[in-house]
C-alpha cells in the first residue's frame, strides 16, 4: 500500500425487508449515519438502528427504489450544513463521528429545510447557525429561567381554569385524529 492511501470501512447490503436494510461486514454503533451506494443510483442516507453479530440494521432516509443485494454500505460523516457553503464539514470530535447533526440558530428563521437541514427554499446557503447532535443532555431544571409570564391561549376557559405560563412544558393527551397538532 502506498503512503497516503486510506482504507475505507465498507459493508455489503444483504437484505431489504420492508423499510429495514441489513448490511454485513460493517461494525458501526447504533445511531451512526451510513451511505448505501449503488452504481445505478445516487447514495441513500441511512441510520443504524440495530445490529446482530456482524449484521447492522439500517433505516433509510431516502428513496430505496433500485437498491439491490450487494450494494456497498459505508459509514458517513453526518451532514453538517456549513455557513456560506451548504456542504458537509468535518465534525468537531471523533465521538460525534457518524451521528446526525442538524443546524440550530437564528439563520433558520423564515427558512424551509428538509429533514437533514438542507435548504429547500432557493434562498442560498444557511448562515448564522451552529450544528448540534440530536441526542444532547437536557438542561438541568434548576438552570432554566423561571416561568413568570402568563401565555394567552385565546381560549378564555383555559386561561381562567388552566393557566399556562410562557415557557412552561405541557402535555396534550387525546385520541388520534382530534387535532392536537393543528
Amino acid at each position: 500500500m502506498r503512503a497516503g492511501t486510506c482504507l475505507e470501512r465498507r459493508g455489503t447490503l444483504t437484505r431489504l425487508t420492508g423499510l429495514v436494510l441489513e448490511a454485513s461486514g460493517l461494525r458501526v454503533p447504533v445511531g451512526s449515519q451510513c451511505l448505501v451506494k449503488s452504481a445505478e443510483m445516487k447514495p441513500v442516507l441511512a441510520e443504524v438502528v440495530g445490529f446482530s453479530d456482524d449484521r447492522a440494521f439500517l433505516m433509510p432516509a431516502g428513496d430505496m427504489h433500485g437498491l439491490s443485494s450487494g450494494a456497498s454500505v459505508v459509514p458517513s460523516l453526518a451532514f453538517v450544513p456549513a455557513p456560506q457553503l451548504g456542504r458537509a464539514t468535518q465534525l468537531p470530535s471523533e465521538f460525534d463521528a457518524g451521528r446526525l447533526r442538524l443546524p440550530l440558530g437564528d439563520g433558520l428563521l423564515g427558512r424551509v429545510v428538509d429533514a437533514q437541514g438542507h435548504p429547500m427554499d432557493r434562498m442560498g446557503p444557511i448562515s448564522d447557525v451552529v450544528s448540534r447532535t440530536l441526542d444532547r443532555e437536557p438542561v438541568n431544571a434548576m438552570d432554566r429561567a423561571p416561568v413568570r409570564d402568563v401565555l394567552d391561549t385565546g381560549v378564555r376557559a383555559i386561561n381562567a381554569l388552566l393557566t399556562i405560563g410562557r415557557g412552561q412544558r405541557i402535555g396534550l393527551f387525546s385520541g388520534s385524529g382530534v387535532g392536537k397538532s393543528v
